[in-house]
């Protein structure tokens, strides 16, 4: 049984870094230096998450492989800006960890993919977890119920809140036909066997795909109200959500202790004895001593 866990670290140009903003009682967008604040973070503590992810395979007894800033990526970026502009470096990046998903797929019989700020904190094998029959992955539904419940004139959120991707993928599901309520997922850990990979199809019929979602974002007569509608975006979790439904995919739905996300919302309650820590607040300095 051949299994790989891979991450990705591209440090970012700052010329290249987006705004991922939220929008003010106004409807204008905010700036927001996130983006700069995370590339900062990254480079402080790259050397100590490398080294946590390369443990823990090694621990498990699988192969390891980070893909960073080299001339297959470029390539990859390259390919998006040529053929689609509309998208931004961040959500380049993300869709090229399903890429990488995909290729791993064809040498491998199992695969498991690590966002570079997921932190290994246990020597259990996460491939044991998950059935070859099942996709596993972390919803993130807790986190996008306040966009499904808020007034709409209080819905200013930013392109990467959860709830903006519950709408996102609902309009999607609603605009072919489907049953439009869905979960949404965190894909910054996935784990899957390789059949299940291929059946997920992510990039099938992509350019359809993308071309939906231009649809719906700029729909002049859209049924979602307008607060809701500017917050659609090219995310890769909106896909894999949309794709999940498409595709009939069975999700193994990673709990708490296997997908722990370290946030600083105000109901987060920390899991000191989680397997798997997804600092996505960036405060790596707690776990990495």
């Amino acid at each position: 049984m051949s299994r790989i866990i891979f991450s990705i670290f591209i440090d970012i140009p700052k010329e290249d870094l987006d705004n991922p903003g939220w929008y003010n009682a106004e409807g204008k967008m905010q700036d927001t230096d996130k983006s700069k604040q995370t590339k900062d973070y990254f480079a402080k503590y790259s050397n100590k998450l490398k080294a946590r992810q390369v443990k823990y395979a090694r621990i498990i007894g699988v192969d390891y492989v980070l893909h960073e800033y080299d001339n297959d990526y470029k390539q990859y970026v390259n390919y998006f800006k040529n053929n689609y502009p509309q998208i931004s470096i961040y959500d380049i990046i993300n869709f090229y960890k399903h890429e990488l998903m995909k290729r791993y797929a064809h040498k491998y019989d199992e695969v498991c993919y690590l966002d570079f700020d997921v932190i290994p904190n246990t020597a259990k094998s996460i491939f044991d977890i998950v059935k070859h029959n099942e996709f596993g992955c972390a919803d993130s539904n807790r986190e996008a119920e306040w966009g499904k419940k808020v007034e709409v004139k209080y819905y200013n959120t930013c392109i990467r809140n959860p709830s903006s991707k519950y709408w996102n993928c609902h309009a999607m599901l609603n605009d072919i036909g489907l049953e439009p309520d869905t979960d949404v997922f965190n894909t910054g850990i996935m784990v899957a066997s390789s059949k299940m990979i291929k059946r997920l199809d992510y990039f099938g019929n992509f350019e359809q795909v993308l071309e939906l979602m231009t649809r719906i974002k700029h729909d002049e007569v859209s049924m979602y109200p307008h607060n809701i509608q500017r917050s659609f975006n090219y995310d890769n979790e909106t896909v894999f959500a949309y794709k999940r439904i498409v595709n009939d995919i069975k999700i193994n739905y990673l709990d708490d202790d296997w997908h722990h996300k370290v946030q600083d919302e105000k109901w987060y309650v920390f899991n000191e004895n989680a397997k798997m820590y997804h600092v996505i607040n960036k405060r790596f300095g707690k776990f990495l001593k």
